[in-house]
């Protein structure tokens, strides 16, 4: 299950116009009215949802370069200095990200899928050509694979209300955080 959130946002959308609109009272206005206001949110979200992050790295980098600007040459008085000294302090915060080159979300997307892809493709030439060892070595990788994708799947529809027992999954921030990327890092 891929958590595609303009396929969510899409279905909210034609839930409330089949579905909720033609069941209110035609004397209800302001609930139609609300009603047709929620739908427009909901079409801003599917056309933004995945563009949020990039919205923030272009406002990091304008307001990096505004307080470039701002700090050049600012002093004087012990408050600009002290302005200064924690507008760059923010400054040098920000430094590392600005240079990071960071994919945007559709490509990360694609990159996901083409490993999800090679790793068919492996394991069928595993199961075809490969020996015993190697098979049962692969199969064991990707079940713990699938274990970890299962939690994480499970972790991140918990406010749907549907899982039976939310209160002893982890949090998002434990499946997602800092955990999950070392871990790859070092078993390449």
């Amino acid at each position: 299950m891929v958590p595609d959130f303009a396929l969510r946002i899409q279905s909210m959308i034609r839930s409330v116009r089949e579905v909720i609109l033609p069941a209110l009272p035609t004397d209800q206005m302001l609930a139609i009215d609300q009603a047709n206001i929620l739908v427009g949110y909901l079409r801003i979200m599917a056309e933004q949802h995945d563009r949020v992050f990039e919205y923030l790295l272009v406002e990091l980098s304008e307001y990096a370069e505004l307080v470039r600007a701002l700090t050049d040459g600012a002093q004087g008085c012990e408050s600009i200095d002290g302005a200064v000294a924690t507008a760059r302090s923010a400054l040098a915060k920000a430094e590392p990200v600005l240079r990071t080159s960071i994919p945007r979300q559709a490509e990360l997307a694609a990159l996901v899928k083409s490993l999800k892809v090679s790793v068919d493709e492996l394991q069928h030439a595993v199961r075809r050509d490969g020996t015993a060892a190697i098979r049962q070595a692969s199969t064991k990788r990707v079940m713990e694979q699938a274990e970890r994708q299962i939690m994480r799947e499970r972790v991140w529809f918990r406010a749907s209300g549907f899982e039976l027992d939310a209160g002893g999954l982890p949090s998002i921030d434990q499946v997602l955080g800092a955990g999950a990327a070392p871990r790859a890092a070092e078993e390449s």
